[in-house]
């Protein structure tokens, strides 16, 4: 093979490779499912993701109910998504866990920030985003801001360690 023969071969070879986009980086997969907790090669898609179904539980675990129906949902909401201490506390007093007060039910949480605060830990703040009631036909989505420390666990699950919703400058939180 000559010299030129051998250049025609090089330079096929890596337009080939471009045209099929042999350089671009695959999306992360997904590695295992655990209840509800997701693993997966990408820790910041995997926070995202348990803080997104935490605040989609929200709506159920805020429902009025007697505190012993409460502890449940609480187990049931959030048991997969939360870490075992965070949980007995909410449990153990259901008054002070998310969104159980006599405001407007919660909807979803809006990650806004997502920072590394930690090897294995990230601190996320967001929006927890309020549905109107039934109750209020023409009101506007209300929203408050929340602070969340999620860690991933001995099982490689990622769950919430510290949840806060936070008080607004008017003093409403």
């Amino acid at each position: 093979m000559n010299r030129r023969e051998l250049s025609f071969l090089l330079v096929s070879a890596l337009m080939a490779l471009a045209a099929c986009g042999g350089t671009e980086v695959p999306p992360p997969r997904r590695l295992a499912t655990t209840g509800d907790s997701v693993v997966t090669a990408d820790p910041e898609s995997a926070v995202r993701q348990t803080v997104s179904r935490f605040g989609a539980r929200m709506h159920s675990a805020a429902l009025p109910a007697p505190d012993t129906l409460a502890a449940s949902r609480l187990q049931e909401a959030y048991g997969a998504l939360v870490t075992p201490d965070l949980l007995s506390d909410w449990m153990s007093r259901p008054a002070s866990a998310p969104g159980r007060h006599d405001r407007a039910l919660p909807d979803h949480i809006e990650v806004r920030t997502l920072q590394l605060a930690g090897a294995e830990e990230y601190l996320v703040t967001g929006a927890l985003i309020y549905q109107p009631t039934a109750a209020s036909p023409g009101a506007r989505r209300t929203a408050d801001p929340v602070r969340l420390r999620v860690r991933r666990g001995g099982d490689g699950s990622w769950r919430i360690s510290v949840y806060e919703e936070m008080v607004k400058a008017d003093g409403a939180s």
